[in-house]
């Protein structure tokens, strides 16, 4: 796989269907049969950020949901339009509407800036996946979750090895990784997945990768 195969697997095939559902046409059919609870209100999020061209790729767990906050991303058309758009058009986007959601964190400013990126190894929402069995299970045979996980293996991480690309495994439960992962080159993972900061060494390999481009 080549790494704009993501985006392409993305561009257009974020549907809604007669009951206001979204998700990715691939993966209807095992969310309409299967039991969970995925926030399907909204257009969901494979990535946050230029996931074609940002140096740091962080790997997250799933796309989150907030019964407050989530709404108000989404009050029209032209911001779900907009949304999509991103998803799309990752490169040519503005993504530092990021700061709304991230300015607690210490890497959501790369994200804004195009230095970091956010891969969700599920793009569906829901408020907190420890704790969702349901969630889980279906994640394992979602397409989108097979594809952006083979993505990550065959596209990501040959650039990583390289040394164009710094992976972060932030949350990496649900991307089911060979442990042979943490040693690999150009990878780190973070010992604390459950703050909302990337933590110590990590954080430091971070400054200096992206240090040692500029």
């Amino acid at each position: 796989m080549q790494i704009g195969d993501i985006v392409e697997f993305w561009n257009g095939e974020q549907q809604v269907d007669e009951r206001g559902r979204w998700a990715h046409r691939l993966d209807r059919k095992l969310l309409n049969s299967e039991p969970h609870s995925f926030n399907l209100d909204y257009p969901v999020s494979p990535y946050i950020g230029d996931v074609l061209n940002a140096p740091v790729v962080i790997l997250g767990a799933n796309a989150g949901y907030n019964s407050d906050l989530t709404p108000t991303e989404f009050p029209d058309a032209a911001s779900v339009s907009a949304y999509i758009a991103r998803v799309d058009d990752p490169s040519g986007s503005d993504w530092s509407f990021v700061s709304r959601y991230y300015d607690r964190t210490n890497y959501g400013h790369l994200v804004a800036a195009g230095k970091a990126v956010v891969v969700n190894a599920c793009a569906y929402r829901s408020p907190k996946l420890s704790e969702e069995a349901d969630n889980r299970a279906v994640i394992k045979r979602l397409p989108s979750s097979v594809i952006t996980r083979r993505w990550l293996l065959e596209a990501v991480l040959p650039l990583a090895a390289r040394g164009e690309r710094l992976i972060v495994v932030k949350r990496g439960g649900q991307w089911k990784l060979p442990k042979t992962i943490s040693t690999a080159p150009g990878v780190t993972v973070d010992p604390a997945p459950v703050s909302s900061q990337i933590t110590g060494v990590p954080f430091a390999q971070v400054t200096a990768f992206l240090a040692n481009r500029s």
